[in-house]
């Protein structure tokens, strides 16, 4: 052949070495990652799942598809997830031992939904046609779609890296997260992205593919246009009745629970936090990263006269809201320990509480710990989870939705319903493992989306950063940088009547659409088996 045919691609790639096909769908993952952040640069979606759909069709049987969708998912996520293995590299770490299975073991599990995806996706092509027809390119959409919606949540869920978080570079259009949340924007991107490798194998007829491509440009431009103008009547109205003093310590993660480096952290965090003259005249909130504070320290009563003290220092209504390590003695003398976000008064008299509840697997406890004889990184036996998403309110503070870490990755569960709405989502973190790395980044991305499916502003405190505030249109308003000690007053916008259709149906319209492209694919399949052919 001295001609390449696209259309002839996925037999050419089928010829190839079983090595180099292996390689192929590694790389097909691997190539994704720069789609995420800290790059954001959404092109090499495109080029990653276009490469990995046409790989998957060359697949002879969905034994191959299943180690073309792992192979493919563990390139994705070994690239986009090895900042994680930082965190066993601190100094003092007794599980730096762990580092290669943090590395490695984690996209392995991440790659087992990747790897039924390819087989189901094959399983169910095969029967219309295969991934050359039409039906075939929506089985695949429908297919990855959902194993990314599991992904987020079997086995407690980790929603990381969603491939419609890649559009947070192009706000206009990461809105649309607004209607359908990201697992919707996720299902468009996969449509958007692969439709180039469906196009260049697909065998039917040039004014097919011209359609495909006229509908996906109109799809394109409605989805652009609706954020375009989202953003352009958004009004910006920020609340008189408080003022926020956002601390960013950057405390280094090896130096956070040495004795003799306390009383400087402690040091570090009420020097960041003295007011300035805009705190005499309104209600302040000082806010504090996860765990800043310990019950040991708050036993002490040296600590808790210097935190009075500078709580002293403030004319208005103040308070503290911060991260503790939180320990609970109960009536029958048992005791717990709970990662809390702690509203303290002035008097330091605890008004609010809520319990993390959303733990992080052998980070802060040990699943099946009855047979899995292990210490959590915490170094001791786990932390108990809370009661669940909660509204907090205390005092003169309007109320606001509490997130500690991770909680915030999960779209959905970033806010209770209840009957009244919050004025603000507040996340405290560390992010102290990760060093400078693309973690931080991404974690803050997700935080972004999070403020734009729910309507709502996100105040958010991270150890060494990124601490910000974010409206809810997911635009930066303050941005902390990475790895650096700030601290800084903020006002959140007032955005009492600004109310989604997601935060109303959740994830209804994801699966309605799931559910759709399902009715598609068995009306062309009866279609076709009337009419005697595919297409």
């Amino acid at each position: 052949m001295n001609v390449f045919s696209f259309s002839c691609a996925a037999p050419v790639i089928a010829g190839w070495p079983a090595r180099y096909r292996w390689l192929a769908a590694l790389a097909s993952g691997a190539l994704i990652m720069p789609a995420m952040a800290p790059w954001s640069c959404w092109p090499f979606l495109f080029a990653g799942l276009s490469f990995y759909y046409i790989i998957l069709s060359s697949a002879p049987s969905a034994k191959t598809a299943a180690l073309y969708g792992g192979l493919h998912g563990f390139g994705y996520h070994l690239f986009g997830l090895y900042w994680i293995g930082n965190a066993l590299l601190v100094e003092g770490n007794d599980f730096s031992w762990v580092w290669p299975l943090a590395i490695a073991g984690l996209p392995l599990l991440l790659g087992l939904f990747s790897a039924a995806a390819g087989a189901i996706i094959h399983l169910l092509a095969m029967r219309t046609g295969g991934m050359t027809r039409a039906a075939g390119f929506l089985i695949f959409i429908a297919g990855l779609s959902v194993f990314e919606w599991l992904r987020g949540h079997i086995f407690t869920g980790f929603p990381w890296n969603l491939y419609g978080y890649s559009w947070i570079s192009v706000l206009p259009i990461a809105q649309f997260a607004s209607i359908a949340g990201i697992y919707g924007l996720t299902l468009l991107t996969i449509f958007w992205a692969a439709l180039p490798g469906f196009l260049l194998i697909q065998d039917g007829p040039r004014k097919q593919k011209a359609l495909w491509i006229a509908f996906t440009a109109l799809a394109f431009v409605s989805v652009y246009a609706y954020g375009y103008i989202r953003l352009a009547h958004a009004e910006q109205n920020y609340r008189d009745d408080l003022v926020i003093r956002l601390v960013q310590p950057n405390i280094n993660q090896a130096d956070k629970w040495l004795p003799e480096k306390a009383g400087e952290n402690l040091g570090k965090l009420l020097s960041l936090s003295f007011p300035e003259p805009e705190n005499q005249t309104n209600p302040t909130l000082i806010v504090w990263p996860e765990t800043a504070l310990s019950f040991r320290l708050m036993d002490m009563p040296s600590v808790r006269e210097a935190l009075r003290d500078v709580l002293g220092l403030y004319a208005n209504d103040v308070y503290l809201a911060t991260g503790l390590l939180r320990r609970d003695t109960q009536d029958n003398g048992e005791t717990r320990y709970y990662n809390s976000l702690v509203v303290y008064d002035r008097n330091l008299t605890p008004v609010a509480i809520y319990d993390k509840s959303h733990l992080v697997p052998f980070g802060e406890y040990i699943p099946f710990q009855k047979w899995l004889t292990l210490t959590p990184f915490v170094k001791f036996s786990g932390f108990d989870a809370g009661d669940g998403p909660r509204t907090l309110s205390a005092g003169s503070l309007p109320p606001f939705s509490p997130l500690i870490c991770y909680e915030i990755i999960f779209p959905g569960q970033a806010v209770y319903r209840g009957h009244s709405k919050p004025a603000f989502i507040l996340n405290v973190t560390n992010d102290g493992w990760y060093g400078d790395s693309p973690g931080p980044y991404q974690h803050y991305v997700q935080s972004r989306f999070r403020a734009i499916e729910e309507g709502l502003p996100v105040v958010r405190s991270a150890n060494t950063g990124i601490s910000a505030l974010t409206d809810s249109y997911g635009r930066s308003l303050v941005k902390m940088s990475l790895s650096t000690e700030n601290s800084e007053n903020i006002s959140i916008p007032n955005n009492e009547f600004t109310t989604t259709p997601y935060a109303y149906l959740r994830d209804k319209l994801f699966w309605g659409s799931v559910l759709s492209i399902c009715f598609v694919c068995v009306f062309l399949s009866r279609r076709n088996k009337c009419r005697g052919r595919t297409i």
